[in-house]
């Protein structure tokens, strides 16, 4: 590791939050060790689109706020006298961006990310204890 790691990050990769998830099991399956299979939900980037929602080439800014999210309105009040008044996007939500539906991507529809679903198969070796029955599996968050 040198200077330069230690002041723009040096490839440091962020690790997601812990999941738990319950699997029940038999007395039976403890003492004589079984595989069970487990069956998890989760959004990943979607592939095609690459994460932005829109097909290639499509406009993404809000053209009513310029991909600001907010509006500014100015009222005349009287002669010489103006109100301007700042209010989020109605176009947009305040989102800086909006997407027409015939630009949406096909496979995730403008969200962005799809769901995927995944099984996972827990080992449960003979006679494993309390202690042993949280089993991390590598590269699942991936």
């Amino acid at each position: 590791m040198d200077i330069f790691d230690l002041f723009f990050g040096g490839g440091v990769r962020m690790r997601g939050k812990t999941v738990v998830h319950q699997l029940s099991v038999s007395l039976e399956d403890l003492y004589n060790g079984s595989t069970r299979k487990l069956s998890l939900q989760k959004n990943i980037i979607c592939r095609k689109c690459g994460g932005c929602g829109v097909r290639e080439g499509a406009q993404r800014r809000c053209p009513k706020c310029h991909g600001t999210g907010m509006e500014v309105r100015i009222h005349q009040l009287g002669p010489s006298m103006i109100q301007q008044i700042q209010t989020v996007c109605s176009q947009c939500q305040g989102q800086g961006e909006w997407i027409r539906p015939r630009d949406c991507c096909l496979t995730c529809n403008g969200r962005k990310v799809v769901r995927e679903k995944k099984i996972l198969s827990v080992h449960l070796d003979k006679g494993e204890t309390r202690s042993a029955w949280q089993t991390p599996c590598a590269g699942a968050g991936r």
